[in-house]
């Protein structure tokens, strides 16, 4: 994993936002991905192939399940951290629109307020 931590300092408290594990996936390319946990300004991805690094900025396809057919948006994600054994990629959301901000923050809550979080 990139970057330092001061002592005393979880990497969880480095987060402005309170994480779920709830269901999402995220297409990088043609891949698609399994969501770790999330929030609505990131993700982290699990079993992440692929070459990028800290700083990069990937175009994606995230798939959001909500009741009905779901939601499926694209925006960009800059790439936060990589750790490489564990196989999985922290990325920081990049310019979700109102649609797709409204829609992550919705499932977010509802997740959250049925205890499935």
């Amino acid at each position: 994993m990139s970057g330092t931590l001061k002592a005393g300092r979880r990497q969880s408290e480095r987060r402005r936002d309170r994480r779920i594990d709830a269901p999402m996936t995220i297409v990088i390319g043609n891949t698609p991905y399994g969501i770790g946990d999330w929030s609505p300004s990131g993700a982290r991805i699990v079993d992440y192939v692929g070459s990028l690094g800290p700083g990069d900025v990937a175009q994606l396809r995230v798939l959001v399940p909500t009741a009905g057919p779901g939601a499926l948006f694209r925006t960009e994600g800059r790439v936060q951290r990589v750790d490489a054994a564990s196989g999985s990629l922290g990325l920081a959301f990049e310019g979700l629109d109102t649609v797709a901000f409204t829609t992550l923050n919705r499932y977010f809550r509802e997740r959250l307020i049925r205890g499935q979080a």
